[in-house]
């Protein structure tokens, strides 16, 4: 298989998984409003999907040594797209849609880190760029959170299962043709150990900081949309701030190795910290549209200049047949425990303290947190500048 052909095929499976992803994300809790769930129940359902990225990577992970990467990320998709389905059948029941939300949500954990973690090994080995290719998730996140907008304006909620699990079938057939590492070490071989890399304090200072970073975003996944909207904008502005903020992210995407090549991964790390909390200070603060405006474009740094630079720090940290488990290990607890932690705080705050004061909150956060990451950067030779 040829470089551009793999290239195209990981492109594509980063395109119809974040399909998937923006469809899901806007969308889920007005669905399970259309179920009849109580605020309370939508709430627990949308903790849900987060906690369980928390347990889930770091298993798949591990079983990727067993199994290797192929089979878990085809099976991951293939049962994701049955959980869809069998909400289909669940009838409005909060037991059986919290039961089917775990199943789903387990399975779907198991296949974008270590996807990820096929794309870095596919990159270092033909020297081509994973943020080019990560970028293409971005574009498909864009495509389906205002595409499944107009079709459920036309059409209603009804589109909305149907939507997501043709996305996740093309997921799964795109995974059957991904250039995965093909060696999987047999169970007489003695297996690379992950305690020495897990003793040093610098993972998991690095580790809390993402955490904390990602925390911080929990105030605006859940209710910038409705904070924008109190202060004048409509929904259609509203869409328009989602997606430009994400078409920044995808230009990070494009020019961001080059970033990384010349300012080294410390000062890209420590620049993204400082400017998502300069994001969310200026969204407390709310200075006019114009302002509003210019602090989305720092969805460039306050996820894709993260997210590219843990990559590569991960990558780097744990190489070979440890980097599965070492992207396992990250997503689950930046984005899985970090995420889902950030979602439950910014709603006790929400109630309690107002707008203003949550997102002044996250960007306190945000701050607090650079005091970790300094501490993970400390003297690290693989934190050092290289070439991508």
């Amino acid at each position: 298989m040829g470089i551009e052909r793999e290239g195209g095929w990981l492109a594509a499976f980063y395109f119809v998984y974040f399909c998937a992803l923006g469809a899901f994300m806007p969308y889920w809790g007005p669905w399970l409003h259309s179920t009849g769930q109580t605020p309370l129940a939508i709430g627990i359902l949308t903790a849900a999907v987060q906690f369980s990225k928390v347990l889930a990577p770091n298993l798949w992970g591990w079983l990727s040594h067993f199994w290797g990467s192929r089979q878990i990320v085809i099976l991951g998709t293939l049962l994701t797209a049955a959980g869809f389905l069998a909400l289909e059948f669940s009838a409005g029941s909060f037991l059986a849609i919290l039961l089917i939300t775990l199943a789903f949500s387990f399975f779907w954990a198991a296949t974008l880190p270590l996807v990820d973690a096929t794309t870095m090994d596919w990159a270092q080995r033909r020297a081509a760029s994973y943020g080019r290719i990560r970028l293409w998730g971005s574009l498909g996140f864009i495509v389906l959170s205002l595409g499944m907008g107009v079709l459920i304006s036309l059409w209603g909620m009804r589109t909305f299962l149907p939507g997501i699990l043709l996305f996740l079938l093309l997921a799964w057939w795109v995974s059957r043709h991904l250039p995965y590492a093909t060696h999987v070490p047999s169970s007489r071989q003695q297996r690379p150990r992950m305690t020495p890399v897990l003793r040093d304090l610098r993972l998991w200072f690095f580790l809390l900081a993402g955490l904390l970073e990602q925390a911080s975003h929990g105030v605006y996944y859940a209710f910038y949309s409705i904070y924008a909207e109190a202060h004048g904008l409509s929904s259609s502005s509203v869409g328009l701030l989602w997606g430009f903020a994400v078409l920044c992210e995808v230009a990070f995407f494009w020019w961001g190795d080059r970033f990384i090549r010349r300012l080294g991964i410390p000062v890209v790390f420590t620049a993204a910290f400082v400017l998502t909390a300069l994001r969310w200070g200026v969204i407390a603060w709310w200075p006019g549209l114009l302002w509003i405006i210019l602090v989305q474009s720092l969805h460039a740094a306050s996820y894709a200049a993260f997210h590219l630079a843990a990559i590569h720090w991960i990558a780097e940290r744990f190489p070979g047949a440890l980097r599965a488990r070492g992207m396992a290990l990250y997503a689950s607890m930046v984005y899985g425990l970090g995420g889902g932690v950030g979602a439950l705080a910014s709603g006790w705050s929400w109630a309690h303290w107002g707008g203003h004061l949550t997102f002044a909150a996250a960007a306190l956060l945000a701050l607090f947190a650079t005091v970790f990451l300094i501490k993970g950067l400390q003297r690290n030779p693989a934190l050092e500048k290289k070439t991508i």
